[in-house]
């Protein structure tokens, strides 16, 4: 039965899966699409040193694009087995991280978000151990850091950052330090790079590149019949997946409820940036982050392995056919 295969933490588990990402990354390969995200405005000066070595290549797009996911859902496989989120050891996450990511061929694209949302992944694992930290503004710093650096790829990070204050508050250690830690940590990087760029002279025209950056509209993705059916099932699930969770939190540790808490947010904060304008599509790889968690802790407590079987081959299916209907 394939939830026996996946749900475990078996070496070959470990060795098959990204194999099988890899196939489901196979059209991106092949298929004659653009292979990197086009920017109307000036793109941030991260994004501006990896494009030479990766962005004019489709092989070499494909293979940074795949590897940003492959790694960004072993962080998130990481952070649900460190901090106990399963009933037990398993790589389901990522087998459903796998899926997930893989539907959409506009979002598999190299872009800047794939970046954001590596750092934002290790940065949220990151500040989830402050719980148990006698300093945890370090932990503050370093979360803020690390999403810092992504804002260099993706500038909008801005507006996920104050997500790092709404997990402080969540996990009870926001205070003055703390917070004070965050904001220094998160403007590190770009004033490094200010300062750069002052040197250099360019520092109008990089201040300027931030701000068009910020304001800019991603433009709105096309949406078919499938499209909106499938990211209304996606959300049908998360709703269900909460609605399991919120039924099991008396079971759960008082900081393992946190933790889950911190999720549930960014899934709902996230959702409503995919369906925003401002951000639309462009943010999914960040949002099945949260997405990953609760959909894993939905199957991992549906105890019947016939259910479990049929979620996980509707996920399937699902991505299945996003390979063919979508873009």
């Amino acid at each position: 039965m394939l939830i026996g295969i996946i749900h475990n933490n078996r070496l070959i588990t470990l060795v098959l899966l990204p194999f099988l990402m890899l196939a489901l990354w196979a059209r991106y390969f092949f298929v004659d699409i653009v292979h990197v995200t086009i920017h109307d405005n000036p793109s941030m000066p991260l994004w501006d040193v990896i494009i030479p070595f990766f962005g004019y290549s489709k092989v070499t797009a494909s293979l940074l694009s795949y590897t940003l996911a492959l790694i960004t859902g072993l962080t998130v496989n990481r952070v649900i087995s460190k901090y106990t989120l399963l009933q037990k050891q398993s790589l389901l996450p990522l087998f459903i991280f796998s899926l997930l990511a893989s539907s959409f061929l506009s979002v598999q694209k190299l872009n800047p978000i794939w970046f954001f949302a590596l750092f934002f992944a290790l940065g949220i694992e990151r500040l989830l151990g402050g719980v148990v930290e006698s300093k945890p503004a370090v932990r503050c710093f370093d979360s803020s850091l690390l999403i810092g650096i992504g804002s260099l790829f993706f500038a909008k990070g801005l507006f996920l950052f104050p997500i790092v204050f709404l997990v402080m508050g969540i996990i009870r250690i926001a205070n003055y330090r703390t917070v004070i830690a965050s904001l220094i940590g998160f403007m590190f990087p770009f004033g490094f790079s200010l300062a750069y760029y002052f040197f250099t002279g360019e520092a109008t025209n990089y201040i300027s590149t931030i701000n068009e950056n910020l304001v800019s509209n991603p433009g709105q993705y096309n949406h078919n019949w499938f499209s909106r059916v499938y990211l209304g099932v996606i959300i049908l699930f998360n709703f269900i997946a909460i609605i399991s969770l919120a039924r099991n939190m008396g079971s759960q540790k008082v900081i393992t409820r946190r933790y889950f808490r911190v999720f549930i947010w960014i899934v709902f904060l996230l959702v409503v940036g995919v369906l925003l304008p401002f951000f639309s599509l462009e943010v999914f790889p960040v949002a099945i982050i949260g997405s990953t968690v609760l959909l894993s802790f939905w199957i991992d407590k549906t105890y019947k392995k016939w259910m479990q079987e049929i979620l996980v081959y509707s996920l399937i299916i699902l991505t299945i056919l996003g390979q063919i209907f979508l873009y």
